[in-house]
């Protein structure tokens, strides 16, 4: 893609975001959220217990698309129980997860779904954010119960 195409094409993606965040019952104005690195947009939603941040950044170097990246934080680590946190974390990706994954991100699991934005159609935005979010609301509560830890909406 030209730049140019990259830019229209990430204006496009932001729009069509936003719509998903207004249907959602949410303005899109009262939750941004400075991305990571400032590079894109960003905004944080809840659903449920969890934190859900809807990303979207410029391509970086090989990517030839805007990419969007949905992403729930849901337990700080224990670290005396990390191996077995993580095999199971590992066991649940390979049960089948769709297109989300658990993950780890500065000692924090996360749940998250990540795909470039070229394609991207109002229900996919919408079912990312609602998946992403019924998952890391259903185990935030499992995982710190099996494997300690705290819920991450729970941190100040």
């Amino acid at each position: 893609m030209s730049e140019e195409t990259i830019t229209v094409e990430f204006e496009r993606a932001v729009g069509l975001i936003e719509k998903t965040i207004r249907q959602l019952g949410v303005d899109p104005e009262a939750v941004k959220l400075d991305p990571p690195g400032g590079i894109g947009r960003g905004w944080s939603l809840m659903r449920g217990s969890a934190a859900v941040a809807v990303f979207l950044r410029n391509p970086r170097e090989g990517e030839d698309a805007p990419q969007l990246r949905v992403v729930a934080p849901i337990v700080k680590i224990d670290a005396a129980q990390e191996a077995a946190l993580f095999r199971r974390l590992l066991e649940l990706n390979a049960q089948g997860m769709g297109p989300l994954a658990f993950g780890l991100l500065h000692d924090r699991v996360v749940v998250l779904a990540e795909r470039r934005s070229t394609d991207l159609e109002p229900a996919e935005v919408e079912h990312l954010i609602q998946r992403v979010g019924a998952v890391a609301d259903h185990y935030d509560d499992q995982l710190i119960a099996r494997f300690g830890g705290q819920r991450v909406s729970d941190l100040s």
